[in-house]
């Protein structure tokens, strides 16, 4: 059954449209009924395409749509992220792409800031972030330079450099991906083409695109402008990676016909979250103002101070077994933290708990070294340079980096020590000519005849221990059950799209260290689009959540309160929200979003301990504690 609300959205068809939509409000569900009400009405499915942020919520898209229309005529809508949407347009314009995955390119920036004796300070990775930020928000050079001057002037160097050398190799990167095709989409026939093919367009999250993804949707309406975005500007928590929440903001005057809608009735938190959460965004000057309804009533959040952060850990531990304990299921648990650093003592305490827990946003399973090897050898089978670069400078003995580089240009030099790798190159090759289930076939193949120059390799990565080793080895079968689900959703699929595929997943959250299917530690940024009984957030003091740096302008505070709201509103039924008096430098202040926040509060000691009842407590119970508190 749809509300009203969402009724109204469903049935919208013609010209632009801004659905506003509250957490938890059920705009997926919102959205694939209506593209299956499109295709009821007569819209052919291959003119449809909803275009979003990550895989798993494309991915859950498509899986809403089978249930809905069967699997073969879901099978026609264009369901992607907006960087699998650019590689298409561009293999439709220009046919094979080049695309140069974060790690290579991280390497190859490492490698100009080398020449250039740059300081220690200036990293890769914050130079690579700089560029990548000014891409997306569409900068020029020098305005990247003044917004980065304490990398310069090795920034505005390395930034040449990195981009004639792509232009040399026939590269992109990530970042290239979404200006290219709008490049690519002025060739008239490609942009006819790929204008019907998003006749009907459809963006999730609307408020986390930036200008290059903005002008892409741009290229791509026709005259009916048949654009449905979706968002909550409240939500927007990505500024740093480039975004513009003024897009949703301003869509109305970019698009000055557009219906608005709006999804304010939660289906996942009870009033008192979402009065908790109102109350906090309120104090925002740039926001929207969404009611949001609840079906159901429940209590404020419990606030917590402790002593110290031991303190505050210790509370975590008791009260993630009281839940446990209670029957809450232990997937449905989340410590979130405004970065994993801070995670160190929640751990040791969960462990002393006997919580079971896995931190997610680690080091992702394409990342791991025995992984990223093999992908290295499967694009070198391809011409791809700097992955050869890289196989060969881990796997030949003699060939540091600069020899390897030397091999790539003369292969010859590799006769002798390094044949046995050429050999698997050339294996490798042989997978090209295969698509889809005989792709995954062979590659089984593949490895059984590699597993001699492989296992002593992984034998040294794992320093000798045999279980470890053996671990890395199951890694790569992985690799073969990934090409099969990979074969199952792409019959056509070659091994060259099965590698890009997995370049343009790479910057997901995956989960790492610990215990699957434990409580769960993840940032606040990696909640969203997430959902649990339970929500801890921890660290709530000055300083650390809000930061000292966006503390001090009022754009980046309104982006920290907007991340503390995605937070809260990741509740179903309860939440507490931790901070401490004692840091490691002395007395803190507690973050001033706990005083914006209504609730119940509670001081916790070690030595008492945390019991169940205490969540029953009203706030009037607890005045006395609360009247103690610079809440």
């Amino acid at each position: 059954m749809l509300n009203e609300e969402q009724i109204l959205v469903v049935n919208h068809t013609w010209g632009p449209a801004l659905v506003l939509a509250g957490p938890g409000s059920g705009k997926t569900r919102t959205v694939v009924h209506r593209a299956a009400r499109l295709m009821g009405e007569g819209v052919p499915p291959g003119e449809i395409a909803l275009v979003t942020f990550t895989k798993k919520a494309a991915g859950e898209m498509r899986e809403r749509l089978e249930r809905l229309v069967g699997e073969e005529a879901a099978g026609e809508v264009w369901v992607s992220t907006f960087h699998a949407l650019a590689a298409a347009v561009l293999r439709d314009a220009w046919g094979r792409v080049k695309v140069l995955d974060a790690e290579a390119a991280r390497e190859r920036i490492g490698s100009f800031l080398q020449d250039l004796s740059a300081p220690y300070r200036v990293t890769a990775k914050a130079v690579q972030g700089a560029i990548s930020r000014a891409k997306n928000a569409g900068m020029g050079k020098a305005e990247l330079s003044g917004l980065y001057a304490d990398l310069e002037p090795y920034l505005s160097q390395v930034y040449d450099l990195y981009e004639a050398w792509k232009e040399e190799e026939g590269y992109l990167d990530f970042d290239d991906l979404i200006p290219a095709a709008v490049e690519a989409l002025k060739e008239e026939e490609v942009l006819k083409r790929w204008r019907r093919r998003t006749r009907f367009l459809t963006v999730d999250e609307y408020q986390d695109t930036n200008l290059q993804q903005f002008r892409l949707v741009r290229a791509l309406l026709g005259p009916e402008e048949n654009l449905m975005a979706v968002g909550d500007p409240n939500q927007a928590i990505y500024s740093w990676r480039g975004a513009d929440f003024r897009l949703i903001l301003e869509f109305r005057r970019h698009f000055p016909q557009a219906q608005v809608y709006r999804l304010s009735t939660s289906y996942r938190s009870h009033g008192g979250i979402l009065q908790a959460a109102v109350e906090v965004i309120r104090r925002n000057r740039e926001r929207e103002d969404l009611p949001l309804r609840a079906l159901r009533e429940g209590e404020l959040p419990l606030k917590v101070t402790a002593e110290d952060r031991n303190g505050e850990a210790l509370f975590v531990g008791e009260a993630v077994r009281w839940e446990l304990d209670g029957g809450t299921p232990p997937g449905e648990v989340v410590v979130l933290m405004r970065s994993l650093s801070q995670s160190r003592l929640i751990e040791a305490a969960l462990s002393r708990y006997g919580v079971r827990y896995t931190v997610v946003g680690g080091v992702g399973f394409w990342a791991r070294r025995e992984v990223r090897f093999l992908l290295d050898l499967l694009r070198a089978s391809y011409g791809d340079k700097e992955a050869f670069v890289r196989a060969v400078a881990q796997s030949v003995p003699g060939f540091g980096p600069k020899r390897a580089r030397e091999a790539a240009e003369n292969p010859g030099l590799l006769r002798g020590k390094g044949e046995e790798f050429l050999q698997v190159v050339d294996w490798a090759k042989e997978l090209h000519g295969y698509h889809g289930y005989g792709l995954a076939a062979a590659f089984g193949s593949f490895l059984n005849r590699a597993k001699p120059f492989l296992q002593p390799l992984i034998l040294d990565w794992a320093e000798g221990v045999l279980e470890a080793a053996e671990e890395r080895w199951r890694n790569l079968e992985e690799v073969g059950s990934a090409l099969r689900g990979f074969a199952e959703n792409t019959p056509k699929g070659t091994l060259d799209l099965f590698l890009q595929d997995i370049l343009l997943s790479g910057e997901e959250p995956r989960e790492a260290e610990g215990e699957a299917g434990g409580v769960r530690l993840m940032t606040l940024h990696a909640s969203k689009g997430m959902e649990f009984h339970t929500v801890f957030i921890v660290g709530l003091v000055e300083g650390s959540f809000p930061s000292w740096a966006s503390a001090r302008r009022p754009e980046t505070l309104e982006e920290e309160r907007r991340l503390f709201y995605v937070g809260l509103t990741r509740a179903k039924e309860r939440l507490y929200l931790t901070s401490y008096q004692v840091g490691e430098k002395g007395p803190v202040q507690p973050s001033r979003f706990l005083g914006e926040t209504p609730g119940r509060v509670l001081r916790y000691d070690p030595k008492v301990g945390f019991h169940g009842a205490d969540l029953t407590d009203t706030a009037n119970a607890l005045a006395d504690i609360a009247a103690g508190l610079d809440w």
